[in-house]
């Protein structure tokens, strides 16, 4: 299977099986035979037409006079306009390449896809021109308008614009450095030049770094763990002492929680609360790589956790509408949600926030993250829970832009039980 080939089949699985790009990528570099620009191509190219659809789709369908029903086949005429308009492809390249995969699909449209791709070279096809003026800028960046305006209407016009111009700028990796493992000074001498690792200003163990991370054995024996560091900030704003007792209610696929257990150097009891049974596998491979031990996972609803005993720290990363992480899961802006999807995922925070608090001792401490920048799940459900709760103080706040530090989007809240 080519490289074109493989990532029509990834396409349909994410747009219409609702499979999460990162995963099935991931999954394909571990498994695909596939020579290693064969492997960026296909990340660009899937990244790229998730990010894009909407704007591909305003385009394509300029040229054709009824729907296309095969859904293969539409998807093989936006990655035709992908190459050409964002990768300056080779026009007989894609045309020839395009029409091969429609044949490979049903040889009844190879006409078809031969005429339209053609077409789409004309770069005059590609402006937009609709009669709301303002939605220009949303359309050309993938963007559904409903999506912008909420956030203009939370924000205003300038975080908004903002956003919206970092909104596909996913060409960021970091990493946690295991100081258990390997110390600041020794990872820095021997990889600072390699992985142009920079440390991120806000953290104590996170770099910027560059894809030959993935040329070491850095991963491998658990020494780094790659983790966007705003999730690691949650954790060192929770900033748990030694030998007291630690939950993660929310803890697959298990960045925060080995955080949690190396900034108490494996001293603190730490359970893990994980609902999905299907991240079981990769959580514990996750800490088996990281030499972590001696941490209880329960796989339950964090609602449903029967706890014995009163924590001193509680960690919330809870279920979101994932805002903040479009950059990197693209197809959260393809997901349709209306009024009565709202409310449901902010009944579930509301629920988790108080599950937390019933497992909260005196004195104890309680994060709550997420990764959108909504904020009727972020502020506005703080203030809820707070106003129920007099003995909450809330000591930190703060919502992260993912253009402000060139990461996700973030929201951290620390409460103190007083």
């Amino acid at each position: 299977m080519n490289a074109r080939n493989l990532a029509l089949n990834l396409l349909n699985e994410i747009i219409y099986n609702n499979k999460f790009s990162n995963k099935l990528l991931n999954k394909t570099k571990e498994k695909s035979n596939l020579s290693k620009s064969d492997i960026f191509f296909v990340f660009k190219l899937v990244y790229g037409v998730i990010q894009y659809k909407i704007y591909l789709e305003y385009v394509v369908n300029k040229l054709l006079k009824t729907e296309v029903k095969n859904k293969k086949i539409f998807i093989i005429l936006l990655m035709a306009l992908y190459q050409f308009k964002f990768l300056n492809s080779k026009g007989y390249f894609v045309v020839n390449e395009s029409v091969l995969l429609a044949k490979k699909i049903d040889s009844n449209y190879a006409a078809l896809v031969n005429a339209v791709v053609r077409k789409l070279e004309n770069k005059e096809l590609w402006i937009v021109n609709i009669k709301n003026k303002k939605n220009i800028i949303p359309l050309t960046k993938g963007i559904p308008f409903w999506l912008y305006d909420f956030i203009k209407k939370q924000y205003g016009q300038s975080i908004a614009d903002d956003w919206l111009n970092d909104v596909n700028n996913n060409e960021h990796l970091y990493l946690r450095l295991n100081s258990e493992i390997m110390d600041e000074k020794h990872f820095l001498n021997n990889y600072k030049e390699l992985l142009n690792a920079e440390k991120f200003e806000l953290t104590k163990n996170f770099y910027k770094i560059n894809n030959k991370i993935f040329e070491t054995d850095l991963l491998k024996y658990g020494t780094v763990y790659l983790q966007d560091p705003l999730s690691g900030l949650a954790c060192e704003v929770l900033n748990p002492k030694s030998n007291s007792k630690i939950i993660d209610m929310c803890c697959a696929p298990g960045g925060k929680l080995s955080y949690l257990y190396n900034l108490t150097k494996g001293t603190s009891k730490i359970v893990g609360i994980e609902k999905n049974l299907s991240k079981k596998n990769i959580l514990y491979k996750n800490l088996e790589r990281q030499n972590i031990k001696n941490v209880e996972i329960f796989f339950i609803d964090a609602l449903e956790y029967d706890s014995k005993e009163l924590f001193n720290y509680v960690l919330l990363d809870a279920p979101c509408s994932g805002f903040g992480v479009i950059k990197n899961k693209p197809e959260i802006r393809l997901k349709k949600h209306n009024k009565n999807s709202f409310v449901e995922l902010y009944n579930i925070q509301g629920k988790l926030l108080e599950k937390a608090y019933s497992m909260l001792d005196v004195n104890g401490e309680l994060v709550y993250s997420t990764c959108t920048i909504n904020k009727n799940e972020n502020e506005y459900q703080i203030n809820k829970f707070l106003n129920n709760h007099k003995d909450l103080k809330k000591t930190y706040e703060k919502q992260f832009f993912g253009y402000e530090y060139n990461t996700n989007g973030f929201y951290i809240c620390k409460l103190i039980k007083t």
